[in-house]
This record gives C-alpha cells, sequence and structure tokens, in this order.
C-alpha cells in the first residue's frame, strides 16, 4: 500500500523492522508485568482535596484484574508501522499523532498503561492522538471483521465506552486514515 499518498501531508517516522513489529505484536497485549502493576500504583492519585466529603472514600484501582486487548493486530495497521513507526500525518482536516511500537513514554502499551485505558476502556487499543486530546483507539472487544477493527474516538480527558464519551470513526484503519473530517467535529 502507498501510505504516503494516503494523507495530504505526511512527517513519517523512521519504519519498523520485521524484527520489531514482530516483538510488538507478541509483547503489547501481554498481562501487566509487576514492575508496570507497581507504576500504574504509583500513578493513581486520590483526585478529591482533603475538604472534600469524598477524600475520605477513595479508592484507587487494582491494576491486577486488567485485561489488554490481546487479539491479532490489523495487518494494513502492521504496514503502516513498517513504513512509519510514528509520526505525524493530516488527511483534510483529520490530525494523527502515532504512536511508535515500543516507546517507554509514548509507545503504543506505554500510552495504554499511562491512561489507564484497560480500566476505563477494556479492549480499547490506543494508536494515535489526533492534536487535541482524543485518542484514536481500535475497538478490540470483539474479533475483527475482514482483518479489521472499527477504529473510535475519545478524549483523554474522559475515557469510557459511553456514547457520550466514545464514538465510531471508521470500520477499519485505513478508512480512519483517509477520512478527511476532524474527528472533534464528529462528536
Amino acid at each position: 500500500m502507498d501510505w504516503r499518498s494516503t494523507f495530504d501531508e505526511v512527517q513519517p517516522a523512521p519504519g519498523a523492522s520485521d524484527a520489531e513489529i514482530e516483538r510488538f505484536s507478541i509483547s503489547v497485549g501481554q498481562p501487566l508485568t509487576a514492575a508496570e502493576i507497581v507504576e500504574v500504583n504509583r500513578s493513581q492519585q486520590n483526585p478529591f482535596p482533603v475538604s472534600d466529603p469524598l477524600h475520605a472514600s477513595y479508592l484507587p484501582f487494582d491494576p491486577r484484574s486488567w485485561v489488554v486487548p490481546s487479539r491479532p493486530l490489523p495487518a494494513k495497521y502492521l504496514s503502516f508501522l513498517r513504513w512509519s513507526n510514528g509520526g505525524w500525518f493530516r488527511t483534510g482536516e483529520r490530525e494523527f499523532g502515532f504512536f511508535p511500537t515500543s516507546d517507554p513514554s509514548g509507545g503504543v502499551r506505554a500510552m495504554l498503561l499511562a491512561y489507564h485505558l484497560p480500566q476505563y476502556m477494556p479492549g480499547a487499543l490506543p494508536i494515535a492522538f489526533n492534536g487535541g486530546g482524543t485518542f484514536y483507539l481500535l475497538d478490540m472487544r470483539r474479533p475483527a471483521v475482514k482483518g479489521e477493527y472499527p477504529v473510535v474516538c475519545a478524549h483523554s480527558g474522559y475515557l469510557a465506552w459511553e456514547s457520550v464519551a466514545c464514538f465510531t470513526v471508521a470500520d477499519s484503519f485505513v478508512a480512519a486514515c483517509r477520512g478527511a473530517v476532524n474527528v472533534d467535529d464528529l462528536r
């Protein structure tokens, strides 16, 4: 596939090697490691000030029960990562800041854990931001249809499967990339 012609403007990153794609495909859906659980627990803070009556009742969640999406990744998405492992792209008013396969602070799994997605949107795999704090996510709650998952969007400040928080952008990765409308205007 000619990825460059899919977008109006491209700033690709160097592509991932076949070995990187293989490691990513295996590791992204693995259960949390002990170190990841410690880090998630460390990142949780009581959102209520001490003066708020809810402060005393706050309970952090337990990431040990999280299930990370482990279904096979779409072939077109992996093809894209071979061409550009991360990078910035635009089609019309639609922007993508794709997450790389394995960056420890901004890669797919790092974003999944940093934003506690298995807690708020189990089955969602983050693949990009839109430039305005809205995630593009693969909806992997159900098996792929012809190798593809729907692409949904949800703002990083309100992550949930509820229709007021999340909406479908496209039936496939390629269709999401070819869309030209800013996803924030689709709400």
